[in-house]
């Protein structure tokens, strides 16, 4: 934690008596600094927006949900949880749309200290009885597509399956939302003995293994990442010499992206417990029925991956809409490139600031940001460590800090990473090292802080914010019968950042088309993990020395392929 930058205005906040003063704890053995005045856990943080009470907390498809509404839901939902026999520590599942019983269960789930398991609701059958079995859930909130890819596994599996918002509600172990509720006490259910560092959620996320990991946090950590952002926002202005912003209007964000991805959910969710503010969900992404929320929502902050707010202002009806109430257009979860920063300011006039965020699944989406005119500055670096948190350095293999200018990995440290990888003490040891998150990311730090990302160390696809493990994606590809070996890689995509390439060699005699590639693993993966581009060929894949396949030689083959064909 740095302070001799802050002005005194800035000290004051971190100071004693101040709101959010610093004082350290002991986390997993290491030290680090922490806010005295943080909620305890998250039910305390639910609770904590009753001071909102009779405003607008979430909004979706013409259904109006105040703050007060939404901590009875909660309650309904902890009280049946625990007529089910759910207890602390219990993992409990949710796979469903950004519905507001996706709301109603996150917060039911954690305020009886059990721990949400928010799958990807985009996984197939085979992949939500991974996350099923890894996670060791014995309950789970579905909706109907949901419930529909979990179907031919029900009769195999003890679960008690709640189903939301379908009449199908057939199947061993499944009832409906409305029956499950029925079953709660009406009675409000003690209030659980919660300590901050007890697990509270668990998110998956795809790396360098053939399986996604469970990404485990603790209360202590989601409310330090939401605190994070608070009180570097507050840092920030006191630096800056601006006052406080009055509460003139209630301040309001669309939900852009799914509840199960950190950015949703940790960046755009939660957080509104802490200032009131207003949360608008989306059936699904569109560029221009966002613009017509931001108007009649009076959204005041837009933030989804780079993708979204490139598609926003770039509508060709951007100025047909009262945009007058948005203070800001953002991008996390991957990299916002200096042409989306460039048209943000551009299609706005400037009156609208810019913003870039970086931060990882396994930081709770808390870790640097770049905005205004420092992103129109450096529109390359990711910005600087968020104080008072966050720390950040750059070491070489062996864990060194390297001299500023050099490149090596990206080491991340702060209250709010994760406890580890569920159920996977090796991979948790490699990634947790002194508190300190191994990023896989590549990158320089320049004399004033600002952190530049350079590459990837781990084998990962980064396609519009979603993490893609190449090795997930090659084990579905060699389980089809005609291809003798594989290599997955990332190539550049103008909209998605990235978006996924596979270089198949075909067994003799055998015929191979992409399209036969592409269903097979459409069939065992989530859309988003097949394959945009797929080449085959007859020959082995070229090796390096060790013998390995060479994926930097593919990739960079591929790219030129692709340049040539536009």
């Amino acid at each position: 934690m740095a302070t001799a930058e802050q002005s005194p205005e800035a000290l004051a906040l971190l100071g004693r008596g101040g709101p959010f003063e610093i004082i350290e704890a002991e986390i997993r053995g290491v030290r680090l600094p922490v806010f005295r005045n943080a909620p305890v856990h998250l039910r305390e943080l639910y609770q904590s927006a009753l001071e909102y009470a009779d405003e607008t907390f979430y909004v979706y498809e013409g259904e109006r949900f105040s703050f007060a509404n939404a901590w009875r839901e909660a309650e309904l939902v902890a009280s049946a949880l625990q007529a089910l026999g759910v207890a602390a520590g219990d993992r409990v599942g949710i796979s469903m749309r950004n519905y507001p019983e996706w709301l109603w269960s996150f917060m039911g789930i954690t305020s009886v200290g059990a721990v949400a398991v928010a799958m990807n609701a985009w996984w197939s059958g085979d992949e939500m009885i991974y996350g099923i079995d890894d996670s060791g859930l014995n309950t789970l909130f579905v909706d109907r597509e949901r419930l529909e890819h979990l179907a031919p596994y029900l009769d195999e599996k003890d679960l008690d399956v709640i189903a939301v918002r379908t009449e199908h509600t057939s199947g061993h172990g499944v009832r409906s939302w409305d029956d499950f509720i029925a079953g709660a006490s009406g009675v409000a259910p003690p209030a659980p003995d919660i300590q901050p560092d007890d697990n509270a959620m668990i998110l998956y996320t795809s790396g360098s293994t053939s399986h996604p990991k469970g990404v485990l946090s603790s209360h202590r950590a989601i409310i330090h990442s939401l605190l994070g952002w608070e009180a570097a926002a507050a840092l920030a202005r006191a630096n800056s010499g601006r006052p406080p912003r009055p509460r003139d209007m209630q301040p309001s964000m669309i939900l852009t992206v799914p509840l199960f991805h950190v950015t949703g959910l940790n960046g755009q969710l939660l957080p509104s417990f802490r200032n009131g503010r207003k949360v608008v969900g989306m059936y699904k992404w569109e560029a221009e029925k966002a613009l017509a929320i931001i108007e009649r929502e009076k959204v005041t902050h837009f933030s989804g991956v780079p993708t979204m707010a490139y598609e926003l202002v770039n509508s060709p009806n951007y100025h047909q809409y009262d945009l007058s109430s948005l203070r800001s257009i953002g991008g996390g979860g991957a990299a916002m490139t200096r042409k989306h920063s460039q048209r943000i300011d551009e299609r706005s006039n400037n009156q609208v600031r810019a913003s870039a965020a970086y931060g990882m699944t396994e930081t709770n989406g808390l870790a640097a940001s770049n905005a205004g005119a420092n992103l129109r500055g450096r529109p390359n670096s990711c910005g600087k460590a968020l104080p008072p948190l966050v720390e950040i350095r750059i070491t070489d293999p062996d864990g060194n800090e390297l001299p500023r200018a050099s490149t090596g990995e990206i080491w991340i440290r702060g209250p709010m990473n994760f406890s580890g990888y569920w159920n996977r003490a090796e991979d948790s040891a490699e990634t947790l090292v002194d508190g300190w998150v191994r990023t896989g990311d590549l990158g320089h730090m320049d004399d004033e802080d600002f952190v530049f990302i350079t590459d990837r160390e781990k084998d990962m696809i980064i396609r519009g914010g979603e993490n893609i493990g190449c090795q997930e994606v090659e084990a579905a590809i060699y389980d089809h019968p005609a291809v003798a070996e594989c290599a997955v890689f990332g190539v550049p995509d103008e909209r998605l950042g990235e978006t996924v390439a596979a270089v198949i060699m075909v067994k003799g005699g055998e015929l191979l088309t992409a399209g036969d590639i592409q269903s097979h693993v459409g069939e065992h993966l989530a859309r988003f993990k097949v394959p945009q581009h797929v080449w085959t060929r007859k020959e082995q894949l070229p090796r390096t020395a060790s013998g390995k396949i060479y994926k930097r030689g593919l990739r960079e083959e591929s790219i030129a392929w692709l340049q040539e064909a536009s």
